[in-house]
């Protein structure tokens, strides 16, 4: 269920950069959504898809393992931030960042509120599961 919750929030988190700072380049040399439109929007989701399995998925269990549920959360939630801050770099070339003034600070907050979002999902899900536990009936 997380698989399908965390492709969703960084589906949306990329296409909320891609409208708030992506919108700003005015060339056909970028390759937005813009320019290819729904197609942007395909492939952000085929990479979350293909993200949670490779990256997320180890990467939580691995947390889990080593901190309780509270720090691993807040570790979910960070390192989404900073997975943000990363895929700005990759998503917008150096020059478009200079020559358009976009802003890396955006990917940070779209993607920690992904982050958030999917942390608070994972709470969720974790308490119905105890609840789940505790009333088999």
């Amino acid at each position: 269920m997380l698989w399908f919750v965390s492709t969703v929030l960084f589906t949306l988190a990329a296409f909320g950069l891609e409208l708030w700072e992506g919108n700003k380049i005015s060339t056909t040399e970028y390759y937005g959504f813009q320019n290819i439109g729904f197609a942007f929007i395909f492939l952000m989701f085929l990479f979350s898809v293909l993200l949670y399995p490779v990256i997320l998925l180890p990467l939580s269990w691995v947390i889990r393992k080593i901190a309780n549920p509270l720090i691993s959360r807040i570790m979910i939630f960070l390192l989404s931030g900073i997975a943000g801050y990363g895929f700005f770099y990759e998503l917008y070339d150096e020059r478009f960042i200079r020559e358009y003034h976009l802003n890396s600070s955006t990917a940070v907050v779209f993607f920690g509120i992904a982050g958030f979002i999917y942390v608070l999902v994972d709470y969720y899900f974790e308490r119905q599961a105890i609840k789940a536990e505790q009333n088999p009936c």
